[in-house]
């Protein structure tokens, strides 16, 4: 009997993960990039995602295109042209939906596709680096094996004494050309033309913190929504404490991600003129005049505040911008002897006319994707 029971659970096991695998949505849509095959979406892949990120759900049973585009590799995106209809990214980002039948929600549009074909911007073919390339940079600089799930790129070979990252946060690359014409940020444009990087999706400071510390990208170091802020991933932060050397960490005035194993500084808000900016580069220079340690990591939040009050390309936003840099030669000019300097975005900003902000950023348009990024011996 036993053994009868035994069977006869294993037939209903088997039943039931046929039935599963019979109910999984079977459809395909072919997707090319620049006019190139790429991939093929699944509904199977679609309906995992849906289940992965329902905060990326509407209330259909759609999944944002945008995910599925990130999931399949696309890391930026300028246009999307369905069946010869072009769509510019900046009207389709937040319009373009997958229901789980293959349909294609286009705002209140229903399009049953042949394919889809996404065009990237033109800078993409000038991208040499990207968020996840800091940890594994800051590690061989400083003679440690990188984080262990890192697979990010080392942007300067060489062994250094120190390393400095200035993180300013909303930096988007065309934003600092575009300043750059009308010398608005004097110091960044001294240094050269920066190195193209790209961020990660969703293109927000905890997704892109825990990219940068962990040198993994998003479906590695398991950070992959905005609800997340801590990871359970190796950090530079710690195989920098494992060996026994220091690090500081200067923030504003709050955390956006979690950062154990270094000595955290917030800086806040303390004369209350409505910015922790200045406060921020007065304690790096504190940390400066009290001796480098190994590490140092200063976040500049002003310019991505501005830009989510005020909006991309206003004077808020350019003032700041040009105040920022001001700090970024101050640290810069105080440095000891051999100290590699870092300099990146987490990511850049568009205009949101008639959002809950007039700034705001996290999608996969050029805007928000592509950043600038220096790393320099002074």
């Amino acid at each position: 009997m036993r053994g009868k029971r035994i069977k006869t659970g294993m037939f209903l096991i088997i039943a039931l993960a046929l039935c599963l695998a019979g109910c999984a949505p079977r459809w395909e849509l072919p997707l090319t990039v620049d006019g190139q095959p790429w991939a093929t979406i699944l509904g199977a892949d679609v309906a995992q995602w849906a289940e992965r990120f329902p905060s990326e759900v509407d209330d259909d049973g759609a999944l944002l295109l945008e995910r599925a585009l990130w999931e399949y590799e696309v890391d930026c995106v300028d246009s999307l042209t369905i069946d010869g209809r072009q769509i510019p990214w900046s009207q389709g980002y937040d319009q373009c939906w997958l229901l789980p039948d293959g349909t294609l929600k286009l705002g209140d549009e229903r399009l049953q596709p042949a394919a889809l074909d996404v065009t990237t911007p033109p800078e993409r073919a000038d991208v040499s680096a990207r968020v996840y390339d800091i940890a594994p940079t800051v590690a061989v600089a400083l003679g440690l094996e990188p984080p262990e799930r890192s697979t990010g790129g080392v942007l300067v070979d060489g062994r250094h004494a120190h390393v400095l990252y200035i993180f300013v946060d909303g930096l988007s690359l065309r934003r600092y050309r575009a300043v750059g014409q009308d010398d608005a940020m004097p110091y960044l444009t001294s240094l050269g033309e920066p190195r193209v990087a790209l961020s990660v999706y969703p293109s927000v400071t905890k997704v892109s913190s825990a990219a940068m510390l962990t040198g993994a990208p998003p479906q590695d170091n398991g950070v992959r929504d905005r609800s997340t802020r801590k990871t359970d991933v190796e950090t530079i932060l710690d195989v920098i404490a494992a060996a026994g050397l220091s690090s500081i960490a200067v923030e504003g005035d709050a955390l956006s991600f979690n950062m154990p194993n270094t000595e955290l500084v917030l800086s806040g808000d303390r004369d209350g003129n409505g910015s922790a900016d200045d406060n921020t580069c007065a304690n790096a220079m504190r940390a400066l005049e009290q001796g480098m340690p190994d590490f140092l990591w200063v976040h500049f939040h002003g310019i991505d505040d501005n830009g989510h009050t005020y909006g991309v390309g206003g004077p808020e936003e350019k003032n700041k911008m040009t105040e920022v840099d001001g700090y970024v030669r101050q640290i810069c000019q105080t440095l000891p002897p051999d100290t590699l300097v870092i300099i990146g975005a987490d990511h850049g900003m568009h205009n949101e006319p008639g959002g809950e902000r007039a700034g705001n950023h996290g999608t996969l348009r050029p805007e928000d994707m592509l950043i600038p990024l220096w790393a320099f011996v002074p």
